[in-house]
């Protein structure tokens, strides 16, 4: 079995937040998930490609739709915690943080094919867990108890859908390999990204 990109857990964040970086955080949190909801239901639609020994199996398509919902409830979750105050434009605060993630999750949804979904389930998956995970060990438990709340939530998620993805994978004839540009790619993606978004060390 292929093991396309190997990550450590991303730096830990700042021990202090201001509102708004709290806030910087949640909406690129939820832009993430929604951006994942995007991609595995794409993919658990996409036309099968008849005869295609790349395509992703009808067991996939199964896992697809189930990450899709996952991705879709985290995001709504993560929306609700977005700040409600005067002046704050609440949608603008869901973007993508600054650097190659963005461009390269585009990339991933277009390739529709077992070597993209080898990708998302052994690497973006558990990166995407290591980042809650880092923000969890330094969040306060006072100023961040509903934000910790959903962390906790978002991380059995994770758990869950790379547990049943690499299950799927195992299962699969032959070996599984993301084409290497596409490896390249999210190298620098999930090397580059650290933890989400650009909240800057105090």
């Amino acid at each position: 079995m292929a093991e396309p990109v190997r990550e450590s857990a991303p730096a830990k964040l700042a021990p202090w937040r201001s509102i708004d970086d709290l806030a910087a955080l949640v909406g690129a949190y939820c832009w993430l998930e929604h951006r994942l909801f995007e991609l595995t239901g794409r993919w658990a639609t996409e036309p099968a490609d008849p005869g295609g020994t790349e395509a992703i199996p009808a067991e996939g398509r199964v896992w697809c739709a189930a990450s899709s919902r996952r991705h879709g409830a985290l995001a709504g979750r993560w929306a609700e915690h977005l700040p409600v105050r005067a002046g704050v434009d609440v949608t603008a605060l869901v973007m993508a943080p600054e650097g190659p993630l963005a461009p390269a999750l585009e990339e991933l949804e277009t390739n529709w094919a077992i070597g993209g979904f080898c990708l998302l389930v052994q690497s973006v998956l558990p990166w995407l867990d290591g980042v809650y995970a880092a923000h969890l060990d330094q969040a306060s438990p006072v100023s961040e108890a509903p934000v910790v709340e959903v962390l906790v939530e978002a991380r059995r998620a994770a758990a869950v859908e790379t547990r049943g993805g690499q299950s799927l994978l195992q299962r699969l004839p032959g070996a599984v390999q993301p084409s290497r540009q596409l490896l390249h790619t999210f190298e620098r993606a999930l090397g580059g990204a650290g933890v989400l978004p650009a909240v800057r060390p105090s």
